[in-house]
């Protein structure tokens, strides 16, 4: 007994010291009894045993709290995370002792998209703050009861303060409903908390948490009841359906994984959020977006599913970045063979006040029926869509209205037996009459229909603005489907071309060919009229289309429908323009200049139509090898035209400098407003660090990502910008203290006030303006647009930098060359330079990504369109042969006599001539 009670106490002794050490190594560990006696008895451990834990070898869940310790951020995702490493058994039977770990998980490497084309990213603060708050890990060991199903364990950490200090963390983890078996409504909560006192640096806030069980869990909800409120069907469920047996569906993607991005529509009736909302927490505004989330697929004697529903009242990026149990269902599904389809019998979860602890399974009345149509065609292009009902009664609190679902994506991609049913091909052959085969081409060669080559993002331009940026990519060619879940080329599918109607025969270059599109509006981007695309549209706004693409001559012409977007204050419901033609124009694979894809986006209905649009044009880079070369070349000639003007800029206030030191007297005849401005457009680059003048953007495009030699010229860029400041700065500081030090020339304060007076208000009032036309057309957007309109309009005034001495030279009567023609019109030129080259580059480029590819004349940074691109020169231009006559011929030159000032640098010079006779 003795020697069984050492190897007891060595056991116990190494499990612990397992578990202390396993991340970290620590003196010293709370103490178990103090703690957790009280709730889950100790007990000396005996052997290891198989016995399985009901959570699993690993199990994630929710949290919320612990913010002194990680870093609490509603734009990122927070998940919890219990990893369980040893489990024994001990003298009291039920009773087991277990080591495991409590990780505390938010994530700032999250996935993000580009058209369909996905990237890992890092977020834009990473590199200030660094993954120091992001994680936590708790080494634990304890106990747990499998009678009373409870867990409490004691352990230590190491993390971060909120002041930066790296320090110890002493805690006790507490979960309940940790039985063998579990159902439904077996929900585990539980907690983990500090052990610190409140005012001592290594407290933190009490954890919250919330898992579902893994092992041993009986499904309860496929009652017969519940199998006869799925018996009905409505007209939009009478299609053909994926024929699945229920032997793969839990092998099926995506059924048993992740489904992101099912769109939810309402009926007509639902004018307001009463009555039409499955969950109980919608703030007035109905949910957009469902994703549904497999916790469990159970192949025994029945294939089941267990859910977790999320309803998400904003964009597809606010999914699974924090748990609100208010927003979400959890419930069973199982797969019927009979009519091919997904039921789900899903549940509430209320009880939530404070903290998780409160949670639990409320009313199970809501129902859900899903199914992946087998042919898919260009007004239903969804390979998942179904409904979301309750079995209540119109007078029963939490009824609601029926609402359907469908998906974008192409989901159903792998499933035997799915087709695409082209409809619109003799449409194209008529719009479209150029589409023949092409016989002996030569060596011109041009992209095959299967390639990686035919998708790619655009972007979009109305009237020669750049309005938007999008995203085509392929759905079908022939018989044969795309997969943008795997990234993968077309792969065929198992589908007969006899089945299909109005199928061309590929005939060496034609190909029935099928696409998703969509295009989003930029931030900072106005929209013209009514006329325009995205009138109303606050999403992305969503293409299909179908046609012929001639790979003997690379074009590829389709009719599209397009989703209308619902009215503001309505339900979310589907309605489609099918009168949409898309072109494009795609280059040779040998094509060394010019390898950008252009196209189109047109209305086909009679301008008077309300649906009428716009004409859209499309241009993209075509990232063949040479075109790839060429996008690089243009952001090497970029980032030279940068060092530049920035050199020219040193060299003409050099001059000037030049200027004034062989003719003193001038000084006090420059406007101080006109060399703030000019100072400031140097420092404001050098303060914000060069982000917005270089790519230092961490998700910047993958195809860009080597281009590194535009970080090693930054640092040359921000010396120079650096040697420009300083020379503007000294020529500030000169012509200040010109104008203190001369007692005789204290009337051009007067002058520069009165100047000041005029050009100020002017400033002001083309910005308000300007901002309130902007707002008015934007409202959504005001926060984005305020930030980018004042960093814009900031670079029109900097190119109306010679406003504020033309007005000062009307009140003082200026008679001199105050400033040298080399300056003037050198930095006019400076000034200038990038509107001409934004033209060149309008009309011979295409956009690689909206912003993250501009290297100079970014787009942000100043007015950039055609319109600015020549009011904007011409003005500059005129201010300069202003000041040019005003030098040579005085300030009455202008005839506007109300400016003219009082003779005030005649009367100086006259006292002055005085002065030096009587001296003489």
């Amino acid at each position: 007994m003795v020697m069984d009670s050492f190897h007891s106490s060595m056991l116990f002794f190494l499990i612990t010291f397992l578990s202390f050490n396993h991340v970290f190594s620590y003196s010293s560990r709370p103490s178990y009894n103090d703690h957790c006696a009280s709730l889950v008895p100790k007990s000396t451990p005996t052997e290891f045993t198989s016995k399985s834990f009901p959570l699993g070898a690993q199990n994630t869940g929710y949290f919320t709290g612990g913010d002194r310790i990680i870093d609490v951020d509603t734009t990122m995702k927070h998940y919890f995370r219990f990893q369980m490493m040893q489990i024994y058994a001990t003298h009291i039977h039920g009773l087991f002792s277990i080591v495991g770990t409590a990780s505390f998980i938010r994530t700032n490497i999250f996935s993000y998209q580009v058209g369909n084309f996905s990237y890992g990213a890092r977020s834009s603060n990473w590199r200030k703050r660094g993954n120091r708050r992001g994680l936590v890990t708790f080494n634990l060991v304890g106990f747990w009861s499998e009678t009373s199903g409870k867990v409490c364990m004691v352990g230590t950490s190491k993390s971060y303060s909120k002041t930066g200090n790296y320090v110890n963390l002493d805690a006790v983890f507490k979960l309940k409903n940790v039985y063998n078996a579990s159902n439904i409504s077996s929900l585990v909560s539980g907690s983990l908390e500090s052990l610190s006192s409140r005012k001592d640096e290594n407290y933190f806030e009490p954890f919250s948490i919330l898992m579902f069980p893994k092992t041993n869990y009986k499904y309860t909800l496929d009652s017969i009841e519940a199998e006869n409120d799925f018996s009905s069907e409505t007209d939009t469920e009478k299609g053909l359906s994926l024929n699945m047996n229920s032997s793969s569906f839990c092998s099926s993607y995506p059924l048993s994984r992740v489904i992101t991005r099912l769109w939810l529509e309402y009926s007509n009736e639902c004018i307001s959020s009463k009555n039409c909302s499955p969950i109980s927490e919608s703030y007035g505004q109905l949910p957009s977006l469902l994703s549904l989330k497999g916790i469990e697929c159970s192949a025994t004697k029945k294939y089941r599913l267990r859910v977790l529903m999320e309803f998400v009242n904003g964009s597809y990026s606010q999914i699974n970045q924090g748990f609100n149990p208010k927003n979400m269902l959890v419930g069973e599904g199982w797969w019927d063979e009979k009519k091919n389809r997904l039921c789900v019998v899903a549940c509430n979860m209320i009880g939530m006040e404070t903290s998780l602890d409160g949670i639990h399974v409320g009313d199970c009345s809501i129902r859900l029926r899903l199914r992946l149509p087998s042919i898919l065609s260009l007004k239903n292009s969804s390979s998942i869509e179904g409904q979301i009902w309750t079995n209540k009664t119109v007078a029963d609190p939490g009824y609601f209205k029926r609402i359907t679902f469908r998906t974008d994506e192409v989901l159903g991609v792998g499933s035997q037996g799915l087709k695409y049913k082209y409809s619109q091909i003799e449409r194209v052959k008529q719009s479209c009459p150029a589409n023949k085969p092409v016989k002996n081409q030569g060596s011109t060669r041009y992209p095959d229909a299967y390639s990686y080559n035919m998708r790619f993002d655009m972007s979009v331009r109305e009237s020669y603005r750049r309005v938007a940026w999008g995203y085509s990519t392929p759905l079908s060619v022939g018989d044969h489907f795309y997969d943008s879940n795997s990234g993968r080329n077309l792969e065929p599918l198992q589908s007969s071309k006899t089945e299909v109607s109005n199928v061309i025969v590929n005939n060496d270059s034609l190909f029935n060919i099928s696409y998703k599109i969509g295009i989003s509006l930029r931030s900072n981007s106005t929209l013209s009229n009514r006329n325009s695309l995205f009138y109303l549209s606050s999403e992305t706004v969503k293409i299909s289309a179908e046609g012929i693409y001639n790979a003997g001559t690379g074009t590829l012409c389709m009719v599209g429908c397009r989703d209308l977007p619902s009215n503001r204050g309505e339900p979310i419901t589907h309605s489609v323009d099918c009168e949409v033609l898309v072109k494009f124009q795609i280059p040779s694979l040998d094509a060394k200049n010019g390898s950008y894809i252009k196209g189109s986006i047109e209305s086909m209905r009679e301008k008077s139509d309300p649906l009428y649009f716009k004409r859209l044009d499309l241009s993209s880079a075509a990232f063949f090898t040479e075109a790839a070369k060429e996008a690089v070349w243009r952001m090497d000639m970029e980032v030279i035209m940068v060092l530049i003007s920035t050199t020219l800029a040193c060299v003409f206030v050099g001059l000037q400098l030049y200027h004034v030191k062989k003719h003193p007297n001038v000084l006090p005849l420059t406007s101080i407003i006109m060399m703030s401005i000019l100072t400031l457009g140097h420092m404001i680059p050098l303060v914000l660090n060069f982000e917005a003048l270089l790519t230092q953007n961490p998700n910047k495009n993958i195809a860009l990502e080597n281009v590194g030699w535009l970080e090693v010229n930054e640092i040359s860029v921000r010396l120079i910008t650096m040697v420009a400041f300083l020379l503007q700065f000294r020529l500030l500081q000169m012509t200040w203290s010109s104008r203190k030090s001369d007692e005789g020339k204290k009337g051009l304060w007067d002058a520069e006030k009165k100047a000041a007076y005029v050009t100020l208000p002017w400033y002001a009032a083309g910005l308000l303006i300007a901002l309130l036309l902007k707002l008015k057309i934007n409202a959504d957007k005001v926060p984005m647009l305020i930030t980018v309109y004042f960093k814009s309009y900031g670079g029109l005034v900097l190119d109306g930098f010679l406003l504020p001495q033309i007005i000062l030279n009307m009140f003082s009567n200026m008679k001199e060359n105050v400033l040298s023609c080399a300056f003037f019109f050198g930095t006019t030129f400076v000034r200038l330079l990038p509107h001409a080259y934004d033209l060149y580059r309008t009309h011979n480029y295409a956009d690689i990504i909206d912003n993250e590819s501009y290297v100079y004349a970014v787009p942000s940074a100043d007015f950039y369109s055609t319109a600015w691109d020549i009011v904007i020169p011409l003005g500059g231009i005129l201010f300069a042969i202003i000041i040019y006559l005003q030098q040579c011929y005085g300030s009455h030159f202008v005839p506007l006599r109300r400016f003219k000032g009082s003779n005030v640098y005649e009367k100086v010079a006259e006292v002055e001539t005085i002065n030096l006779n009587v001296a003489h």
